[in-house]
């Protein structure tokens, strides 16, 4: 088995995935390395990005300083899909050169090896959809392990005791017990029609639940 990562790594490991705009970058979600050219994330980030990809490279080396929302300076790489598993929600884009830190990959788990009541690690970018660019890390547990049908084929999801927010979709979701990467952070859990909109808002999603996939899909696709 390889080694896994320090999580203090995960700083230069997680990105912002976003779509060049005439004058800016607009901000999509979160992704996060698998191979020295290859980002993960979910298939709803990037889906109608059309041919502009690119993926923000690491802008703070330690979560514990500060991070300056106000700094708008950005170091892009651009970036293309290079593979979709639609029924599992998730994409691998590649990049144009070779993402790594000291040359190490973090290591693609599973959801197998977690169990309900543990802990598990978050890092992403909440609301970085709306401007905001900082690097954020969470703690939660896994409250239930549960299998979703998509198509005819059932995958391995759990869902976790934690509210996500816009901008966290893509994130890795970490198991502190080794640092391998367990699953990836799709969304708000919210099973069903979306119901009714008030004021730019689903009531449905305002609960302290999210569900993610496992990781295992993802080293099917590299």
């Amino acid at each position: 088995m390889m080694s896994s990562l320090p999580n203090a790594n995960f700083t230069q490991l997680v990105y912002v995935v976003g779509r060049l705009a005439p004058e800016a970058v607009e901000m999509l979600g979160t992704g996060f390395l698998v191979a020295s050219s290859r980002v993960a994330t979910t298939n709803h980030v990037v889906e109608s990005a059309g041919n502009n990809l690119v993926v923000l490279l690491p802008h703070t080396k330690n979560l514990d300083d500060y991070q300056d929302l106000t700094d708008v300076n950005c170091t892009i790489v651009n970036a293309s899909v290079a593979e979709v598993d639609p029924i599992r929600d998730l994409v691998i884009l590649k990049t144009r050169i070779p993402l790594t830190v000291n040359g190490q990959i973090p290591v693609l788990g599973t959801l197998d090896d977690d169990s309900v009541g543990e802990d598990i690690q978050i890092y992403g970018y909440p609301h970085c959809v709306e401007g905001r660019r900082a690097l954020t890390y969470q703690k939660a547990e896994i409250g239930a392990k549960v299998l979703i049908e998509a198509s005819g084929i059932k995958s391995k999801h759990a869902v976790v005791n934690i509210q996500s927010r816009p901008g966290q979709s893509g994130s890795p979701v970490v198991s502190p017990k080794d640092g391998s990467i367990s699953a990836v952070l799709m969304g708000a859990w919210v099973p069903g029609p979306s119901g009714v909109i008030i004021a730019g808002i689903n009531p449905r999603e305002l609960h302290q639940t999210t569900h993610c996939v496992s990781a295992e899909y993802l080293r099917g696709m590299l």
